[in-house]
């Protein structure tokens, strides 16, 4: 090592590197160190303790399984419908459950200030009135303002969106008025 380096090192360093190669020198074989000692010899674990056999399982005969050959007419369970009748589709029957169907019974002798035809064609306009305003007012984008805050421009959005909501919600009720007045009840 020459001085010019060992200027730059740390003198605790080069004494701590010399007293190893002291060490190392002093060892009886030479250039090798003795770590290692030798440790005594591993016991074998204990044999496994042995269990009793099982005794045998038997399990009753099988009994053989019902058919279930349907004959005509016939339905597997009793709440299940007879397999010629169609399904009524979920749609309809939420729609019946939510919107009853209304009292269309409409006495022949009575005389209306408005006749059914001119009320439900109100009722249709007033609904493409609503259904108007509620997608100009739903599809109308972010406040082209640059000077309002960001939250600001989302209370906007969310309040065109509530509004949107409720001008569809009255068009809807306005088209089922209309169809309540404008179609025919079925004879029956």
């Amino acid at each position: 090592m020459s001085e010019g380096n060992a200027d730059f090192l740390d003198s605790g360093l080069l004494t701590d590197a010399e007293a190893t190669n002291q060490r190392a020198a002093l060892s009886p074989d030479g250039d090798e160190l003795k770590t290692m000692t030798r440790q005594p010899a591993m016991t074998a674990p204990p044999p496994p303790m042995s269990m009793p056999p099982l005794p045998p399982v038997t399990f009753p005969p099988l009994t053989p399984a019902p058919s279930f050959v349907l004959e005509e007419g016939t339905t597997r369970y009793p709440s299940e419908p007879p397999p010629g009748t169609p399904k009524p589709s979920w749609l309809r029957a939420l729609l019946t459950t939510t919107f009853p169907p209304p009292a269309t019974l409409r006495t022949p002798g009575v005389r209306a200030p408005v006749s059914a035809q001119t009320a439900g064609t109100v009722f249709a306009l007033m609904g493409l009135f609503f259904a108007v305003v509620a997608l100009v007012t739903g599809l109308r984008g972010v406040p082209s303002d640059t000077g309002v805050a960001s939250v600001v421009a989302a209370a906007y959005v969310i309040a065109r969106a509530l509004v949107a909501l409720g001008a569809g919600a009255l068009s809807f009720a306005m088209f089922r008025q209309a169809e309540r007045l404008l179609v025919e009840p079925p004879k029956s």
